[in-house]
């Protein structure tokens, strides 16, 4: 188990909401969230297992490892409404399975929950591990890290800085650089999310927001499928023309907000 570096905001009388990103991403992405719902939750920013502040853990980036790191998290600071993007979601599922009396709701951004879906991702992973091992070893600035990043076309051809804000890109920028690529790498082998289950019971509120299959959702219509079998009482909104990382685009952003917002009614 590791102790998460974590970012805390908001109220601290307020119901705790945590925060719980992507591989290769970091507490950062979601700071914008943080200023927006201040006033009305306590809100933890959470780095995992190599990423962030967090320590890094050679071979230790399976999904059981990253749940047992949040699971003493919220062991310690108590019950949690949770918003976990891509494996942050995954971490969030597998944790409404296993310990369900310390997710009050949770929000599920375009996560993946089968296998199949992730070993897709392996060459894309496999090449990323080997572009940020050498910004690191390069010791790149994040300014530079962030114009490269802001040049990559995303749907439609359109560079990533007409979709995505500077603080989005300073954001991804720093947490790459800051990434064990190790971790990259267990996505890249199949390792990392092999354990992901659509079989145990969930039985506390659980939402799934999911990004446009044709631009690069790891949730595609055969998961959705699967999962309304298993779970019809787990609802899918899906998201036109939105990327994996939906809260990352500006044209999502307002909706994206929302639905946090209406997790902390449930």
């Amino acid at each position: 188990m590791v102790a998460l570096h974590v970012v805390e905001a908001g109220r601290a009388d307020a119901p705790t909401l945590l925060f719980l990103h992507g591989v290769g991403n970091s507490q950062r992405t979601f700071g914008f969230a943080a200023d927006a719902l201040a006033d009305r939750a306590h809100v933890l920013l959470a780095d995992l297992r190599g990423h962030g502040a967090s320590p890094r853990v050679p071979d230790g980036y399976r999904l059981p490892d990253y749940v047992g790191d949040v699971e003493a998290l919220l062991d310690e600071v108590g019950p949690a409404y949770v918003v976990g993007n891509s494996l942050g979601g995954a971490i969030a599922w597998t944790l409404a399975q296993r310990r369900p009396e310390l997710i009050r709701a949770a929000l599920l951004e375009d996560p993946p929950l089968r296998p199949a879906d992730v070993s897709t991702l392996s060459p894309i992973f496999r090449a990323l591990r080997h572009q940020v091992t050498r910004w690191q070893d390069g010791d790149v600035d994040p300014a530079t890290v962030a114009a490269a990043l802001g040049a990559m076309p995303v749907f439609g051809g359109r560079p990533a800085a007409e979709v995505q804000g500077p603080d989005v890109l300073e954001a991804r920028a720093r947490g790459l650089l800051d990434v064990d690529p190790a971790a990259l790498g267990a996505v890249a082998d199949g390792t990392g999310l092999a354990a992901l289950d659509l079989t145990t019971p969930v039985t506390v509120p659980v939402r799934v927001l999911a990004a446009d299959e044709s631009t690069g959702s790891v949730l595609p219509a055969s998961a959705e499928a699967a999962l309304a079998n298993a779970y019809p009482d787990v609802p899918v909104r899906r998201f036109p023309r939105a990327g994996h990382v939906i809260h990352d685009e500006l044209a999502h952003r307002e909706e994206w907000l929302a639905e946090v917002e209406a997790l902390l009614e449930r």
